[in-house]
Parts: structure tokens; sequence; C-alpha cells
């Protein structure tokens, strides 16, 4: 077990991450992602969102224009695009205020609250294969607990390049600590295993 620990921030996080605490497990880092993080939507999302809900317009006004109430018909379409747009340049940004990332000795934990509830995900550090960093401005950056693969190589079409929200610590504070916790953390797992 590591003897390492980062403080929180906001002792407030502590106590949100308690109740997904197993019996006897400590606590070593709790954080959220910078609050001021900039999500910035990738070129593709911007496109296609502002796109859809163009074209759904110029439909529906078309349609209610030459064919009366045949025009409902794209009154779905034309919430879809608006939500479209909505999601691309605030929804991530929401979702990221209302995350919270816990380190324990023997996981990394997710949290994200949202209208339904609150989504749990869990890394067992025995059986994390590979852990990457990437570094942003300052002492910033993303830790990303999932292997690479073609399709979370380059981020998701709605946060390109920044880490996927369910198997990463998106832009944290300080990341290099915290990295170095987790490394350790799966070091000693590891070696825990093969003895």
């Amino acid at each position: 077990m590591s003897n390492r620990t980062i403080p929180a921030s906001d002792p407030s996080l502590q106590s949100y991450v308690t109740p997904f605490l197993h019996d006897g497990e400590e606590l070593l880092w709790v954080g959220q992602p910078y609050a001021s993080t900039p999500v910035r939507p990738s070129v593709v999302a911007v496109v296609v969102s502002v796109f859809f809900l163009g074209f759904s317009l110029f439909w529906t006004c078309g349609a209610f224009i030459d064919g009366g109430f045949f025009g409902l018909f794209g009154l779905p379409f034309l919430g879809m695009g608006c939500f479209l747009v909505y999601m691309t340049f605030f929804g991530h940004k929401k979702r990221m205020m209302n995350t919270v990332y816990a380190v324990t000795g023997s996981r990394a934990i997710i949290l994200c609250t949202g209208r339904k509830g609150t989504n749990c995900v869990e890394f067992n550090f025995a059986r994390v294969q590979q852990v990457r960093m990437t570094t942003g401005k300052g002492t910033s950056g993303t830790i990303c607990f999932a292997p690479e693969t073609p399709n979370n190589q380059n981020g998701n079409l709605w946060n390109a390049g920044k880490g996927d929200a369910d198997t990463s610590f998106v832009m944290i504070d300080p990341v290099q600590e915290v990295y170095q916790l987790v490394s350790e953390l799966i070091a000693q797992a590891g070696n825990s295993a093969n003895s």
C-alpha cells in the first residue's frame, strides 16, 4: 500500500465519495476536472450538429409554409438538432462540473451525477493493464485507464483528444502527482498478484 496521499482541494468531495468506498478502504486522493477546463468540441461535431439543426429548421419551416400541418413531422428533428447543438457546446461542460474522481489503495473511481442518479465507474489496479497521461497547461492533464484503441485514440466525437469521460480522469490538477500515485499502486497490485 502506498503511503503517499494528495490532499483534496475541497473537503466536501471526500464526503461525497465516502458512500462508494468499501469497508476499510482508504481515500488517497479526490478531485474534479479543472473548473476552467475548456471543452472544445471537434470540428466534426460542430459541423454535424449545426448542419443537422440548420437543415431541420429549413425543412420544418418549408413544410409549414407549403403543407401546413405536415410541418409537425419536422418538430422531432428540430428538437434533436437543438439537443445536438446543446450537447456539442454546453452538455459536456456541465457533465464535467458534476464529475468527481477518487483514488484508493486498490482502485480508481469516476463518479458522475446526472438527472437519473450517480454513475460509478471503477478501475481495479490489479486488472489495469495500461495507464496513460497527457499533460495540459501548467500542472493539469488527463489520465486514461483504458487501453488505447482506434476508437478512443483521438477522443470521441464530442470531446476530441481530451480522453473519454468514462475511462479517464479528465483535466485534473496536479496530474503528475496523481499519475505517480496511480502508477505506484498499479505496480504494487501487480507485485501482490505475482507473489
